[in-house]
């Protein structure tokens, strides 16, 4: 037992000499634990009813395709609730290329996400609620992996895509 003492004793006080050197020499320790680096998901969906009235893309509009990136960021101080910022641009596909028509119309919008414990029958993680700052409708996604995201309907179904088009949010390699 006394040599136990002794040691976490010693042990104690090297970390303790460590500080006072670290604080001396001017060190200041991060104010964060995570790494606030954002991340990045992208895809190309469908044009269809459910995503229109999420971006508030107009229903008269000729629209076959809409691109996304999501950038997401976890605040580090508070990983209850974080900022995102979406980026979408629609319209009607260019034949033969990945664009669109007169380059489509591009749109952002931004606001705070949480993570919520995914209860339901689906499989998946995590879901994510994207609440946009000028929108009473949230956007919804079902994390399926830590690279796979898959948008959920106004009930919190799995989107359906067509034979050109997934509603599966990917993420984006950063080093791209």
């Amino acid at each position: 037992m006394k040599r136990f003492s002794l040691l976490s004793l010693m042990g104690f006080a090297a970390i303790g000499w460590a500080a006072l050197g670290w604080a001396a020499s001017g060190w200041v320790a991060p104010t964060y634990i995570v790494s606030p680096e954002p991340e990045a998901f992208v895809a190309a969906t469908p044009c269809d009813a459910v995503p229109r009235h999420l971006l508030a893309i107009p229903a008269n509009l000729d629209c076959e395709m809409i691109k996304w990136r999501l950038t997401l960021r976890r605040d580090p101080r508070n990983l209850g609730r974080d900022d995102f910022k979406l980026q979408y641009t629609y319209g009607m596909t260019k034949p033969g290329t990945q664009g669109f028509m007169n380059d489509g119309f591009t749109k952002e919008i931004s606001g705070k996400w949480v993570i919520s414990k995914n209860t339901g029958q689906m499989p998946g993680k995590q879901i994510f609620a994207l609440q946009p700052t000028d929108s009473q409708t949230a956007i919804t996604l079902l994390q399926m992996s830590d690279r796979m995201l898959h948008l959920l309907d106004t009930q919190g179904h799995l989107m359906i895509g067509n034979a050109g088009f997934s509603y599966t949010f990917n993420k984006q390699n950063a080093n791209l």
